[in-house]
């Protein structure tokens, strides 16, 4: 059995200093919408919380789905990092960067790339990609392979959509399609939710429909994502099977505030006799703000032939 955990968009605070230089582009609104609202609700308590409770569950594995900055600020990059060696290292924990890690055009060096050793691409046997990019990247914990995803993009004032691009979308359709012939489990991380209907034009994923296609057309099992900051579900009917499509709300928000308070999910992954078993397991942050406990369980069926 494989135990995967999965948390998304700590938004992790506090603000570091910053000039008026570098407010004078779409980093201005996101100061502002910090101070005046996200800072009251994204509590960097409640994330070392996560990271503490998610080492008491022991997973094999942690998939980080973006948005662990604000305004992409160089020194937020170093917070992120050093909050993510709190999870462990780069070999039990995978990262797909958000809206908010490229909220203005930077050079990956000093940024997200700093974050490299947690999106570092392996691979081995059929399930080779031809990519001349940093996405997607393959990392394999048994049978079960991650694929990351980035859609992150930096996009005008008022919009937080992403995008994957062509690039990325040809590489992933014959990477699934080589992954379900070998009868691996195959899990994608994606910050924004993958369905047209999940989010508004404005924040959602500016080619969901392309990539809907290719779902249903070569399949997957798990595809977990971020953004909404909201507990969300949807299943796919794909020629491979359902493919089980999972959001978390932020991994740091209190309780009381204007979205759900943190939580993140497991999943215990398991081959059967006739395919595969999933058991999801839904911790949430306690009435009492200083503890996590089992919120939901569900067991995702085997899948099956559409």
């Amino acid at each position: 059995m494989i135990r995967l955990a999965h948390l998304s968009d700590p938004h992790l605070g506090p603000m570091p200093p910053v000039s008026l230089s570098q407010l004078m582009n779409k980093r201005l609104l996101g100061y502002l919408n910090w101070h005046r609202r996200r800072k009251s609700f994204h509590m960097r308590a409640i994330a070392d919380l996560v990271a503490e409770d998610i080492r008491a569950q022991s997973p094999d594995h942690i998939a980080v789905t973006g948005d662990l900055v604000n305004i992409s600020l160089e020194p937020e990059f170093d917070t992120a990092l050093a909050w993510l060696e709190t999870l462990g290292s780069g070999q039990h924990v995978s990262v797909v960067p958000g809206n908010h890690d490229a909220y203005v055009p930077l050079p990956w060096e000093g940024t997200i790339g700093k974050w490299d050793d947690y999106m570092r691409h392996c691979a081995k046997g059929a399930a080779q990609m031809k990519v001349n990019g940093r996405f997607p990247y393959m990392r394999f914990i048994g049978d079960v392979t991650l694929i990351g995803l980035s859609t992150a993009v930096p996009k005008p004032p008022f919009i937080a959509s992403g995008t994957l691009g062509d690039q990325q979308l040809a590489a992933l359709g014959p990477a699934l399609s080589s992954l379900g012939a070998e009868g691996g489990y195959r899990v994608v991380l994606i910050h924004h939710p993958p369905l047209t209907h999940q989010a508004s034009r404005r924040k959602g994923l500016t080619d969901a429909a392309a990539l809907t296609e290719l779902l249903v057309r070569h399949g997957a099992d798990l595809v977990l994502h971020g953004h909404n900051h909201r507990d969300m579900y949807e299943t796919l009917a794909t020629q491979e099977g359902t493919a089980h499509i999972f959001g978390v709300p932020s991994a740091s928000g209190r309780h009381g505030g204007h979205r759900p308070a943190a939580q993140y999910n497991l999943y215990d992954i398991a081959r059967t006799g006739t395919g595969w078993r999933c058991q999801l397991t839904v911790r949430g942050l306690a009435d009492n703000g200083k503890s996590f406990n089992t919120v939901k369980e569900l067991m995702i069926a085997p899948p099956t032939k559409c």
